[in-house]
């Protein structure tokens, strides 16, 4: 049976400030406490990391990561959690409705009739 695939991400004029990248980055810091241990273990660039970190801050206007008691460590802000946890409800959300939309239209395939 063929499978539907979702992917989600938020834009703000023409650039991505959260998706499936940024909330990876977020639960592995969340994981590890540590920004270059978490881009490393996601096969990504500290530079890169907290570049995206710190584009989806901007734009938040909040930040989602605060440094931790040790010099390296970081741990996530409420809204960093709170982003979490509403990326993962709006993809289940989506994906929930994708799939059932999916599984009809491929029943109304198998009924066609030419």
């Amino acid at each position: 049976m063929p499978e539907i695939k979702v992917h989600i991400w938020f834009e703000k004029e023409g650039g991505v400030f959260f998706g499936k990248g940024r909330y990876e980055l977020l639960k592995m810091i969340d994981k590890v406490g540590n920004l270059k241990l978490a881009a490393k273990e996601l096969h990504m660039s500290y530079r890169a990391a907290w570049g995206k970190i710190k584009k989806t801050e901007e734009i938040l206007g909040k930040p989602l990561i605060e440094k931790s008691s040790n010099k390296e460590g970081y741990h996530l802000t409420p809204l960093g959690k709170f982003c979490i946890e509403e990326f993962e409800s709006v993809y289940r959300d989506v994906n929930d409705y994708c799939s059932e939309r999916s599984a009809k239209m491929i029943a109304k395939i198998k009924n066609f009739d030419i």
